[in-house]
């Protein structure tokens, strides 16, 4: 698995970190409270639409599949570019019921979302359990270009 990298040149200029409740409103929240951050951080525009998205879809996926303790934090390098990353306290044996009460063609998309959004993501597996899903926003690279 792949660690989660800014770029081996960058510094972590800012970070900020979320406790959330396994709940159906944790993505909403998470939204919400990232965009404040990330506003006062002076991202806009195109990466901040991205970073919304990720952060809403890897906390979709925390709060459907995972146990608790979850939790949001960002990190954002000198060359203003940001990780998001949720935490969790790895696999739940049963979900959280909302992705099953939709029809297929509504879930099951996140991974190819942050994967089109993302200059790279990926998960580190703990051996106490606990699951940390990164995904890098915004490179200076533009990985999209």
């Amino acid at each position: 698995m792949a660690e989660p990298r800014l770029s081996t040149a960058a510094r972590t200029a800012l970070e900020w970190g979320l406790p959330l409740e396994r709940d159906l409103s944790s993505p909403s929240t998470a939204r919400r409270e990232a965009r404040r951050v990330m506003n006062s951080w002076g991202l806009e525009g195109e990466i901040l639409d991205d970073a919304l998205l990720v952060v809403s879809e890897l906390v979709t996926n925390a709060v459907q599949y995972a146990l608790p303790p979850i939790s949001l934090s960002l990190y954002l390098s000198d060359d203003q570019a940001l990780l998001v990353e949720v935490s969790d306290g790895g696999p739940s044996l049963i979900d959280n019921g909302w992705a099953a009460d939709r029809p297929a063609d509504e879930h099951g998309r996140g991974g190819v979302i942050v994967g089109a959004l993302t200059a790279g993501a990926g998960e580190i597996s703990q051996h106490d359990g606990a699951v940390h899903r990164w995904a890098a926003v915004g490179s200076p690279d533009d990985h999209r270009s």
